[in-house]
């Protein structure tokens, strides 16, 4: 990943943690200067993928941890959610229309720009591109 790096955090495998990664992720571009309409695309998905990391993989384990990384790449925002691992690749499955969950990759899917999962010893990281716009500059926040 090439940008600006804006940040990174290691929060607990817990699942306070998604509301804790909303509020690291939204100081982070606000101080960059973007609004909450421009960010509320990328803060949904980084909520999604950190409870997914909690709820899915050994970062709920005893001692299990989180870790999230930001960076700007020009008009996107780069995500990466880094947990303990499982042994199941991170793929999007259709959301059950009464179901309560499921929904988190499919919605990575549907608003980033681009993503993808990478597995390595003991971690599993899910990586998001998503634009953003500065007030001024036009558009949206949505690609």
């Amino acid at each position: 990943m090439s940008g600006i790096k804006l940040g990174a955090i290691i929060l607990p495998g817990l699942e306070r943690s998604a509301g804790i990664a909303r509020q690291y992720v939204t100081a982070l571009l606000a101080r960059a200067g973007y609004t909450a309409v421009h960010m509320q695309d990328v803060v949904l998905l980084v909520s999604e993928v950190v409870t997914n990391a909690v709820v899915h993989t050994a970062s709920s384990d005893p001692g299990g941890k989180v870790t999230i990384k930001v960076a700007l790449d020009g008009n996107r925002v780069y995500v990466e959610v880094t947990d303990d691992g499982s042994n199941e690749v991170p793929m999007p499955r259709a959301p059950d229309d009464l179901g309560t969950g499921g929904r988190g990759l499919w919605l990575v899917e549907a608003l980033s720009d681009s993503w993808g999962a990478r597995m390595e010893q003991g971690s599993t990281s899910v990586w998001m591109y998503v634009s953003l716009v500065k007030d001024g500059e036009g558009g949206c926040s949505f690609r």
